[in-house]
């Protein structure tokens, strides 16, 4: 599949059949984790496998908003080495941990590819290293409950996501008050021609630099659409 569709494709998946899951899948998967990035490359992300019902459901009602995970196929425990052999300066801004999340997505993203629903499930870390034997210098980052979907997956619709502008900084962060001249050609020069006219063309300007800015760009837009027009 197309890595921008798989992207959009992924969903959170709570409901699961009783179809085992294939060891080769299950395989498939951990290796998505393990070519995840990190830090100097120091791979500090250990998986830790929970198949075993007892186990699923004690978990599920230690976790808060999981209980669902009862009837997964399988948990994949993503834990990070906290003692990693990486400078201060990496450590000082988490970025082992980091890797450790990055492990994670990579993995529902190739349970996505594979067809298997999957959910990141937000564990009670100290129950969960009590019960599971996880050494104190791990830090749990997250499970990913995976199984054989119940229903279709259905891709997220435009509608599910906030409007890219809104999410959207050039420069300086979320630069909206006091917006001179200059700053306003320069968010016309970085907002592209194919914008013109556009819902998210109007909100950029609107949100981030205000009614001068919004001026300039209802101009340009129409030298633009003039353009068009004229070929």
């Amino acid at each position: 599949m197309n890595i921008f569709k798989l992207i959009k494709q992924r969903r959170a998946v709570r409901t699961y059949t009783d179809k085992k899951l294939s060891e080769k899948d299950i395989e498939t998967i951990l290796q998505a984790g393990q070519y995840a990035p990190s830090p100097l490359n120091s791979q500090p992300w250990h998986f830790t496998l929970i198949r075993n019902k007892k186990n699923l459901n004690v978990l599920a009602e230690k976790a808060q908003h999981a209980p669902f995970l009862s009837e997964a196929q399988l948990l994949i425990i993503v834990t990070v080495n906290t003692k990693i052999d990486i400078d201060d300066w990496l450590k000082q801004h988490n970025q082992h941990l980091y890797s450790g999340a990055a492990a994670m997505q990579n993995m529902w993203l190739a349970a996505c590819e594979l067809d298997i629903g999957c959910c990141w499930v937000t564990l009670d870390e100290a129950f969960t290293k009590k019960k599971i034997l996880i050494p104190k210098e791990q830090t749990i980052i997250g499970g990913l409950a995976l199984g054989h979907n119940k229903d279709p997956i259905k891709p997220h619709a435009k509608e599910d996501r906030k409007a890219l502008p809104l999410l959207t900084s050039f420069e300086k962060f979320n630069l909206q008050e006091n917006c001179q001249m200059e700053s306003c050609y320069t968010c016309l020069k970085q907002v592209p021609k194919s914008a013109a006219n556009t819902f998210e063309g109007e909100d950029y300007i609107r949100y981030f630099c205000g009614h001068e800015c919004y001026a300039e760009w209802q101009k340009q837009t129409q030298k633009w659409l003039d353009e068009d027009n004229s070929q």
